[in-house]
């Protein structure tokens, strides 16, 4: 009973509502999708990298709301209509890899928080680039 209480109070000071885990390839895209409460469809969100959320680095912050936001390789678009925000992440490299966390700012309390553990792997089908040159009307083959 002690350690569910710990365990919920911990929940409540830090924010944090749930995790999940996503896996990209490096050079590749991941999508993120980060769900939030009714409630809190007019503040601030927000996509950062840490090891614990209240000390985490912002990547990409946004108060628009159904607009793309970018800021170097990242993109965020808040989707109020369906209560999430959407983080876009290109040209993935394995430093990318770690602890992230969607973030919904609430000035007047705790922000509130999903955990998201980036796995970055190797592609090792996809290593070489080949570039091909067809004219209009003639034939390329890659193999």
């Amino acid at each position: 009973m002690n350690i569910l209480l710990i365990v919920i109070l911990l929940a409540f000071i830090t924010g944090c509502l749930s995790s999940f885990k996503v896996t990209g390839y490096s050079g590749g895209t991941v999508i993120i999708y980060c769900h939030y409460y009714t409630e809190e469809r007019s503040h601030e969100k927000y996509f950062c990298v840490g090891k614990y959320s209240w000390r985490c680095k912002d990547q990409i912050r946004t108060g628009l709301k159904n607009t793309w936001v970018h800021r170097g390789r990242f993109s965020l678009y808040d989707n109020t209509g369906g209560n999430y925000f959407k983080v876009i992440i290109r040209q993935l490299t394995r430093q990318d890899e770690g602890t992230y966390w969607c973030g919904v700012d609430k000035p007047t309390i705790p922000d509130s928080y999903t955990k998201v553990e980036l796995d970055v792997k190797e592609d090792d089908c996809c290593k070489k680039s080949v570039t091909e040159t067809a004219f209009l009307g003639g034939e390329a083959t890659i193999r």
